[in-house]
């Protein structure tokens, strides 16, 4: 009986331990305005056809009927939080948030019709009910263009070895956004595969070119982890006591290193895209 006992409270302690974590949905997806700024060039998938607007309808329905997130985080930058939130308080009225036929530049056009932050973020919040959007990008510059005249530091990788895993990752990439419905796609997005040829790549490759004084390569890669890493304390900022369940929508690249973030943050836990759809 002492043992039934013992067994009863240990495993009611567990149960107490993970309702107060915090769960996270972390959604690693492509751009829906495909901007083309990704070394990578993926395929368009017109996020405005009625059938992924069917798709987005039915994912929204199924995190909010199923989680019913406290908090929606979107790729906006964290410093123009304000603005956004004036854009949101209009969609939630049902109202314009952007003028149309004021906007000369195409470009604006397509983000601001076409964005995931607009048609997936703002959608779920409003139907989850959230008076609020929450923003947590971190726009920073990569040194990129140094790349070529960089490679004589290490003379076993070739800009070919680049173009490589571009291309094998960009592959990867479409062949998700070419899935037959958008829930299919963000499972592929976010699937063990991607998130490693992501990270791999930096890995793998840019460490290697590296040599004093500059360490060229490991700068690159601190400069992709340093900005994940103040997004995601972005997040972790704007957490609420009460808060019970979030929602993270972000590029795939950006899920890839979230998703270890979140895994060894013992305030979360994490729910895979897997798991939902």
């Amino acid at each position: 009986m002492k043992t039934i006992i013992t067994l009863f409270f240990v495993a009611l302690s567990a149960l107490s331990f993970s309702q107060d974590k915090i769960n996270v949905i972390l959604i690693g997806t492509y751009h829906f305005n495909n901007p083309g700024f990704d070394a990578g060039k993926v395929k368009e998938r017109n996020i405005l056809e009625q059938s992924n607007q069917d798709n987005l309808i039915q994912v929204t329905h199924k995190i909010t009927s199923t989680y019913r997130p406290d908090k929606v985080f979107v790729e906006s930058p964290y410093e123009d939080r304000e603005n956004l939130n004036k854009m949101y308080a209009l969609y939630k009225q049902g109202k314009a948030y952007y003028k149309a036929d004021t906007l000369k530049n195409d470009f604006r056009k397509r983000m601001l019709s076409e964005n995931e932050i607009f048609q997936f973020g703002f959608r779920l919040a409003r139907e989850a009910g959230n008076q609020k959007i929450y923003s947590m990008d971190y726009e920073s510059q990569m040194n990129l263009g140094a790349l070529k005249s960089k490679l004589n530091l290490n003379p076993t990788l070739t800009y070919a070895d680049f173009e490589t895993k571009v291309k094998q990752l960009t592959d990867f990439m479409n062949n998700c956004i070419s899935e037959s419905s958008l829930q299919k796609t963000f499972k592929c997005l976010n699937s063990e595969k991607q998130y490693s040829m992501n990270k791999g790549l930096y890995i793998t490759y840019f460490n290697k070119i590296n040599k004093a004084p500059d360490f060229y390569g490991s700068q690159l890669v601190a400069d992709w982890y340093k900005r994940n890493l103040i997004m995601y304390s972005y997040i972790q900022n704007q957490i609420e006591k009460g808060d019970k369940n979030i929602v993270i929508i972000v590029g795939a690249g950006h899920a890839a290193m979230m998703y270890d973030f979140i895994k060894n943050d013992p305030q979360f836990n994490l729910i895979e895209v897997k798991n939902i759809f």
